[in-house]
């Protein structure tokens, strides 16, 4: 019993992964198609770490999970104002998501080290990486507070040091690694 219950969790979670890998080729075909004559121009680039704690635990099976989430961007490179240097964030967010995949839309407010603040609208996808890394890649918009209607793609390779937790009932409770952003506007 044990092994059909495995084969049917392994069944679903493999359903779960195309549906995550078909709507991420999706979405990248969008940007890809993107009209050409609209060249993006970047103001701020930073590179830095996140970490992300999970309630309850994510398994092999797809459930609604409240994820709290933080990144310390330490390093941005900005054309729309040289004096950002670093800045952060910390939410708490629920997402359907698996150890393969999901999906969650956030509203996240970034405090700068000018103590100016850009509050991003976004949508992301979560995939497992063949190295236990769990790849969330964001896309939105800025709604408010420098940078207002730029573009934002936020990216975190958070790396799951305990992939055999997806299949006990606790589930994988945290993950951590380098995180990024970038925020374009249209010229």
């Amino acid at each position: 019993m044990r092994a059909t219950r495995t084969v049917g969790l392994l069944s679903t979670a493999r359903r779960f992964l195309t549906a995550a890998v078909v709507a991420l080729t999706a979405a990248a075909g969008v940007v890809v198609t993107a009209p050409a004559a609209q060249a993006a121009t970047e103001l701020l680039s930073c590179v830095g770490s996140g970490a992300n704690t999970y309630n309850p635990g994510v398994t092999a099976q797809p459930e609604v999970v409240s994820i709290t989430s933080s990144a310390d961007y330490d390093s941005c490179a900005s054309t729309g104002s040289p004096t950002i240097t670093s800045g952060g964030y910390a939410i708490v967010a629920n997402g359907l998501v698996s150890c393969l995949g999901g999906g969650i839309s956030i509203t996240v407010t970034i405090t700068w080290n000018t103590g100016e603040t850009t509050t991003v609208a976004a949508v992301g996808l979560v995939v497992l990486r063949p190295a236990n890394e769990v790849v969330v890649v964001y896309q939105g918009t800025v709604t408010a507070g420098r940078f207002t209607g730029a573009t934002v793609v936020m990216t975190a390779a958070l790396l799951n040091t305990t992939p055999a937790q997806c299949f006990t009932p606790e589930g994988v409770t945290g993950t951590s690694g380098p995180a990024n952003i970038t925020i374009t506007e249209l010229a």
